[in-house]
């Protein structure tokens, strides 16, 4: 794991579409990306969930620990942009493949400029409190992660590597299975 904090920029290769709603098109170059537009509010991460869970399933990406620790990064960046974020959020995710395997991107933006700070260490709070873990967690299950400006707010990103005993990304024309 790298984390690779703040003001830094996405990993070489990604970008994000702009426009509507996508689930699984064809980025261009081999690769295949999802991005929505959720709604701030207390529905935002249990959609940015279901969402992720689906894509993954559409993308072939099968392997149990993969997919939780994904959509559990998903669930965690996507709270944190709801409750200390502002404005509509945005998730987007990359599926492409790598000299080394299999690599999934993601992105949560939203439109405060203020990045979150890196995780030295567990949080100084009661061993009962779930507050204050979410970065923690990100920084222990992705490969690396950041944030960066994107006007008018920012966006905190993140890879993770993939078990190369998954199957490889469908094609965007081909029927979710």
């Amino acid at each position: 794991m790298r984390t690779t904090g703040t003001g830094t920029t996405r990993p070489a290769g990604h970008r994000t579409r702009n426009g509507g709603d996508a689930d699984g098109a064809d980025g261009g170059d081999g690769g295949v990306e999802a991005a929505w537009d959720l709604a701030p509010g207390p529905g935002a991460a249990a959609q940015a969930r279901a969402l992720t869970r689906r894509s993954l399933r559409r993308w072939r990406v099968t392997g149990p620990a993969d997919v939780d620790d994904v959509v559990l990064i998903v669930d965690e960046l996507v709270a944190n942009a709801v409750v200390h974020g502002t404005g509509p959020v945005r998730l987007a995710l990359r599926l492409e493949a790598t000299r080394a395997g299999v690599r999934l991107t993601g992105e949560v933006g939203d439109a405060d400029p203020r990045a979150p700070g890196v995780p030295a260490g567990p949080p100084p709070v009661l061993e009962w409190s779930e507050a204050g873990r979410g970065l923690l967690l990100v920084s222990s299950l992705a490969t690396e992660f950041g944030t960066r400006p994107a006007p008018p707010g920012k966006a905190v990103w993140f890879t993770r590597d993939l078990d190369p005993l998954d199957v490889p990304a469908l094609p965007a024309d081909a029927p979710a299975g």
